[in-house]
């Protein structure tokens, strides 16, 4: 997963440099995206895409299965600091982009909120609660500073009770990333980690899977957005 994640940095420390402008943007499709069970089921069980669920399009959604485990009833009591997930519990991993938009100078990225649509159908489980971890990696220039990316540390962590509502939108009290004088200059890659809490009974009543169709970190649109569907929402 380390080594994944190093692959993604290093294309994100080619596109940073041009960060003064909009063409880095024309690279990016769709972010990446990790899931319990996305490295196994991926071209098995459908809509296990979870980069659905950071594509800005709630047309698309990303779904996975849930088995009754008395461990995922609650939220780890250990708040784990490290990036490499542990998928012991419904785990979802995405990435959020760079933290700064580009500009003269480039300003800092706004990750004020988290707001998660579910799709409501009989066959999702709404989870009790999630853990949202957001995780920060300085870049530098490698060409001119020759040193890599720093290793990705934990940046916030919160634990949100949630209310069984399709819509959940919660602010969030972050550090602010300072003014970027220009690339790399206070530059970092952003990712997020959540880890859902579902009821003891999900895989046994009927509600199998979790479905989200659109997971938001404040006010940003890192990504090229899309309204098209791609079949995967219920």
């Amino acid at each position: 997963m380390a080594l994944i994640l190093g692959g993604f940095l290093f294309v994100h420390v080619r596109l940073a440099s041009s960060a003064t402008n909009h063409d880095y943007l024309e690279a990016f499709q769709t972010p990446r995206a990790f899931s319990q069970y996305s490295l196994i089921l991926g071209d098995v069980y459908p809509g296990l895409k979870p980069e659905n669920a950071f594509d800005r399009n709630p047309n698309t959604c990303f779904r996975e299965p849930v088995t009754r485990n008395l461990e995922s009833a609650a939220l780890p009591n250990k708040i784990q600091e490290d990036s490499v997930p542990k998928y012991s519990r419904p785990t979802l991993s995405g990435e959020l982009g760079l933290s700064h938009q580009a500009g003269q100078p480039p300003q800092p990225e706004d990750f004020s909120f988290v707001q998660i649509q579910f799709c409501n159908t009989e066959k999702s489980v709404k989870p009790r609660a999630v853990r949202v971890q957001l995780f920060r990696q300085k870049l530098y220039d490698v060409d001119r500073q020759y040193r890599v990316p720093d290793a990705p540390e934990l940046w916030h962590s919160v634990d949100l009770n949630l209310s069984g509502q399709s819509t959940e939108r919660f602010p969030l009290e972050l550090e602010p990333f300072s003014v970027s004088s220009g690339f790399p200059d206070s530059f970092f890659n952003v990712w997020v980690r959540l880890i859902f809490s579902v009821p003891q009974s999900a895989g046994s009543d009927g509600a199998t899977e979790i479905c989200i169709q659109d997971i938001q970190v404040g006010n940003r649109a890192f990504f090229p957005a899309s309204e098209n569907g791609d079949g995967t929402c219920p």
